[in-house]
């Protein structure tokens, strides 16, 4: 083995290398766990709201009643509307036009939660009659 085969076989070890970008894996890391965030606080609120309406209809047939039930509709809903006003707010702060597709999903999932606490109110509300 000669000297600049040596050399060779030392550069093309260091092509193959891969190259460190400083702070990358944490923000990588810092984005999965934002992004997980989103993703498991939506299917939380959209499990949640389609269970609640669910009772809350059972709970209109029974002609039983739940406070706790009109609280949680109304914390989802608060929770998704922030989320829609969000989106709506940076759209328009890009001055992009926000009735776009992005706004169709979040309403989407804006009317899961708000159809929970119409029918948690109107179980509540059968009580009173």
């Amino acid at each position: 083995m000669s000297g600049t085969e040596g050399v060779e076989g030392v550069l093309s070890l260091g092509l193959l290398e891969p190259t460190v970008v400083p702070g990358l894996d944490k923000a990588l890391l810092e984005l999965l766990i934002v992004f997980g965030v989103i993703v498991g606080a939506g299917l939380v609120i959209t499990i949640s709201s389609i269970v609640g309406v669910i009772r809350a209809v059972r709970r209109r047939r029974r002609g039983g009643h739940s406070v706790a039930a009109v609280v949680l509709a109304a914390i989802a809903n608060a929770i998704t509307a922030s989320w829609l006003l969000y989106w709506v707010s940076d759209d328009i702060y890009h001055k992009s036009n926000p009735i776009n597709g992005l706004l169709a999903i979040n309403f989407a999932v804006c009317v899961l939660p708000l159809s929970w606490l119409i029918a948690s109110i109107r179980a509540n509300a059968r009580l009173q009659d």
